[in-house]
């Protein structure tokens, strides 16, 4: 399940004062509007040791624990992050404390702890979306998946325009058996952003479960106009197109496969499958017995049984 959720969870937040630092020369900034501008430039160990000088000159703003972890963050310190995270909210507990130190709670797989903060964070402020579908992403991951949709279903009351949202909870239902469900939360995904390769993915997947692969077969095209290297949706096209007895068509998307990548034995030996169930043995049998070559060692039985009379023939 965790292969197919969006990996795309909210960013970390940085705040920052109306400032405008761009005509000032460098002796002009202060050490705070230095780090910030060394951040916005990605420039994170700057922007961390300037930061530690503003903090040596005010040590009870808690701004300045929070900028200096989000540089921390973006150098993977994450414990040196989550410790001034910690500060910064024992001075002031703000939402984008919480929740970016849940953020990166999540980062090191501390599951429970990005939990707890992301509630926290939905405790001050309720009606956010985005803390909901943070908690519902962590939670999915815990395997807590009721808990999971909940948070899927108040982000999406909260915010009905976020396709992520509908893909996340989708995959949530089908992980609990509610194919038609998954299939109506990848609908709205898809009419949200048609662009959305994977909301046409996950359809086809529920849509093959239920048997309906005519359907399933235009959703995976879909999803190959967006992505048209990509393997898998190539071998799930030509199952589809395999399960409507489209040999042909099937043996057509693995050959796709084996151009991308010339070295898959699956595929030579599934397009030997199909050349065989319309009569092409020659090219059945060549496809085979490159398979078996390539390490795919069911082939050489097929082989056996499937080649072997004519080779004798020829003798």
């Amino acid at each position: 399940m965790q292969s197919k959720i969006i990996k795309n969870i909210a960013s970390l937040k940085f705040l920052l004062l109306a400032l405008i630092v761009a005509d000032c020369s460098v002796s002009e900034l202060t050490k705070f509007e230095l780090g910030s501008k060394s951040y916005k430039v990605g420039k994170f160990r700057s922007a961390v040791e300037h930061f530690t000088r503003a903090i040596w000159e005010d040590p009870a703003n808690s701004q300045l624990y929070f900028l200096r972890a989000n540089a921390n963050t973006k150098l993977g310190n994450y414990e040196e992050a989550i410790d001034d995270y910690s500060r910064a909210i024992r001075l002031r507990p703000e939402v984008e404390y919480y929740e970016n130190r849940g953020l990166t709670y999540l980062a090191i797989k501390n599951y429970n702890s990005a939990v707890i903060d992301f509630t926290k964070a939905i405790d001050i402020d309720s009606n956010n979306s985005e803390l909901h579908f943070n908690r519902g992403y962590t939670e999915a991951l815990t395997g807590d998946y009721d808990s999971a949709i909940k948070d899927y279903t108040k982000a999406i009351q909260l915010d009905s325009s976020n396709a992520k949202i509908f893909v996340n909870r989708g995959d949530l239902w089908s992980d609990v058996g509610e194919q038609e469900k998954a299939i109506f939360d990848f609908t709205v995904a898809i009419s949200l952003n048609p662009e959305d390769e994977l909301a046409y993915y996950n359809r086809a997947t529920e849509l093959t479960t239920l048997r309906k692969h005519k359907s399933a077969l235009g959703d995976y095209s879909n999803a190959l106009k967006l992505s048209p290297s990509n393997i898998n949706y190539y071998f799930k096209r030509a199952e589809s197109k395999v399960m409507l007895n489209n040999f042909l068509g099937a043996a057509s998307d693995y050959t796709n496969i084996i151009n991308l990548d010339p070295n898959n034995g699956n595929a030579f030996y599934n397009r030997g499958i199909c050349y065989a169930n319309i009569n092409l043995k020659e090219s059945a049998c060549e496809d085979f017995n490159r398979a078996g070559e390539l390490g795919f060692f069911e082939a050489y039985e097929v082989i056996k049984q499937y080649c072997g009379k004519e080779k004798k023939k020829r003798k």
